[in-house]
């Protein structure tokens, strides 16, 4: 059933308790479609207490004592209806609440005050939306420095977290939605044409259905690899929103204030740069500074090049993330390296 739908069996429930003869054996049907989906409850919600605002100014405008009870509850997540108490526990497949309220006519009597009430109707429907956007759950999640970890989503996607990173989710009937505050991520998303795939990265916005890819990012740069299907990226917002670069797999794409940059590589190569999946950190022709920044992100010891004319040097191989020391080893024996432990430092010298 679509939210339009919704909408008006919900509305119709609610003109169907307001007419009086309400029993038992209705109040029990009310609760069983209520108790079907967080859309249902949601819905039902929302028009009772518009309805209930546009009742309440109906009776003001006329001079009689107003329920306080109403303006409770439009920012409370629980509501009792009749018997039956109506706890809001988030679905996060669920997403009338991103939907316009729609306006219900009230029972009125005398024409002349229907625009105020509906005008009431509007506003307290538009309050309960936000006060449930509000509290609308983001699910969250994080790795430590040197940590791995796998989310199971509930659309049946998959997110692996790579060290030091922290996502947010939230799903609802129209879109996915995770926020990487930090770190990076592997996505596998799963296929779902009416719901699009996002991941925001500070004002970058990476666009799928059913693809796999990763994000990384380091404060307002991203960098989006692309290993099956297709994305979109899309950078600013409002005025300051630039062409969309469409990602194909084996794109390698870095974003920052100058643009985007996108480099084709055989997906194989792309997968390199995403060998963190299995522990490990590939190096092709990488310069020394570009290693040990990626060695870094991965221990609290801190690689540190003291000759600046290190830098540049380039170098090979694959190493274990968590084992630092092999690395150090092969600087030693291979290239002449000293290493100088200095506290929580382990600083590079030439010999």
């Amino acid at each position: 059933m679509d939210s339009v739908q919704i909408e008006k069996t919900a509305a119709a429930w609610l003109a169907r308790r307001d007419r009086g003869n309400w029993g038992a054996a209705d109040q029990a049907q009310l609760d069983a479609w209520l108790q079907a989906s967080t859309a249902h409850r949601v819905a039902f919600i929302r028009l009772d207490a518009a309805w209930k605002q546009a009742l309440r100014l109906n009776t003001f405008t006329a001079g009689t004592p107003t329920d306080t009870t109403v303006d409770a509850a439009g920012q409370r997540p629980s509501q009792y209806f009749g018997r039956s108490q109506i706890q809001l526990t988030p679905d996060p497949a669920s997403s009338a609440v991103d939907r316009q309220p729609v306006a219900l006519q009230p029972p009125t009597r005398s024409s002349s005050r229907w625009p105020a009430a509906l005008a009431a109707c509007l506003v307290v429907a538009a309050a309960v939306v936000l006060v449930w956007r509000v509290i609308m759950p983001r699910e969250s999640y994080s790795t430590t420095i040197g940590g791995l970890a796998s989310v199971p989503m509930q659309d049946g996607s998959k997110v692996t977290l790579n060290t030091n990173t922290e996502i947010r989710v939230a799903m609802t009937e129209t879109e996915r939605r995770v926020s990487l505050e930090q770190g990076e991520a592997f996505f596998q998303v799963a296929k779902d044409a009416s719901r699009p795939f996002v991941v925001s990265a500070g004002d970058q916005r990476v666009i799928a259905v059913g693809t796999q890819f990763s994000v990384r990012r380091d404060g307002n740069d991203v960098r989006v690899i692309v290993t099956e299907g297709r994305v979109r990226v899309e950078r600013g917002s409002g005025t300051s929103r630039l062409p969309p670069a469409e990602l194909n797999a084996g794109s390698v794409a870095r974003t920052g204030g100058a643009g985007v940059l996108v480099q084709h590589k055989p997906v194989a190569e792309a997968e390199e740069y995403l060998s963190w999946r299995n522990g490990f950190l590939v190096f092709r022709e990488t310069s020394l500074a570009q290693a040990v920044s990626e060695f870094n992100r991965y221990s609290t010891r801190q690689i540190i090049i003291d000759d600046e004319s290190l830098a540049g040097m380039r170098i090979g191989g694959s190493f274990r993330s968590d084992n630092v020391d092999a690395f150090l080893r092969l600087l030693r024996e291979g290239f002449d390296i000293d290493v100088e432990a200095q506290g929580d430092r382990l600083v590079l010298k030439r010999q």
